[in-house]
């Protein structure tokens, strides 16, 4: 490939994601090989702990006898967990042809439509509810920063192939 032909792409993708970001339709959905779609979105209310307790620790401990610099690495140390739970960590829900996928504190869970009860979607919020404990997997606009809208579109597609109740209340 030139470099002229490159940096064409370079200008005309530069464009239109310039183009997208002002519209503000900025996609948060990933479209995969294998036909499944991710949504991810950004957690923000567990960072905002641990950064509530990095500052507590620069407070409290900076007053203590004896702890040279202890204290900065204690509430430095809460600071950078915070921030990679929030950029690096972020939660998804990918839906596929026959299965869930979603990012739990222990790792991807993935479901197949066969375990899955059934999916409540409201205007904020969507319940996926599990039978083997009926456990719930549940995202929302508020606390997961989740494209609500499009997810929603997306289950009702799973749901109508897979035959998984859906109860809409909006």
């Amino acid at each position: 490939m030139s470099s002229r032909k490159w940096e064409r792409m370079v200008r005309k993708n530069s464009k239109d994601a310039a183009r997208r970001n002002k519209s503000g339709s900025t996609s948060t959905a990933v479209k995969s090989s294998d036909g499944s779609v991710t949504f991810k979105g950004r957690s923000w209310l567990f960072p905002l702990l641990l950064i509530m307790i990095g500052i507590f620790c620069f407070v409290v401990f900076s007053q203590m006898p004896g702890q040279e610099s202890m204290y900065w690495v204690t509430g430095s140390s809460y600071i950078v967990l915070a921030l990679l739970m929030y950029w690096a960590r972020r939660p998804l829900l990918k839906v596929g042809k026959t299965s869930l996928t979603s990012r739990r504190f222990g790792g991807d869970r993935v479901m197949e439509a066969s375990n899955v009860q059934e999916i409540a979607v409201t205007k904020d919020t969507i319940i996926i509810t599990l039978k083997p404990k009926g456990n719930r997997w549940a995202y929302s606009k508020t606390f997961h920063r989740m494209p609500i809208e499009a997810m929603s579109e997306k289950l009702t597609e799973f749901a109508a192939k897979n035959n998984v109740q859906l109860k809409h209340s909006l």
